[in-house]
């Protein structure tokens, strides 16, 4: 999986992140893989996220392209 962060001081971080997400979304979604696949659809998962500074809300978009699995963070400001 290439993981695009909205930050590169936080790559590793978001990659272990979405690493873990999509485990565990194809653990209880396998069929839907395939659909994302053949239908050339995004999955979208939105976290809130406790940090020091307070709360922060971010969306994985995980996304095949030429059977390459990308997941792009998209921070949301609040």
């Amino acid at each position: 999986m290439i993981v695009i962060p909205p930050t590169v001081q936080s790559e590793e971080y978001f990659t272990n992140m979405a690493n873990r997400i999509w485990k565990k979304y194809i653990t209880s979604e396998s069929q839907a893989v395939d659909g994302m696949k053949g239908e050339h659809k995004t999955l979208v998962i939105s976290c809130d996220l406790d940090l020091e500074e307070g709360k922060s809300t971010v969306k994985l978009h995980y996304r095949f392209i030429k059977e390459e699995l990308y997941c792009f963070v998209e921070e949301i400001f609040a």
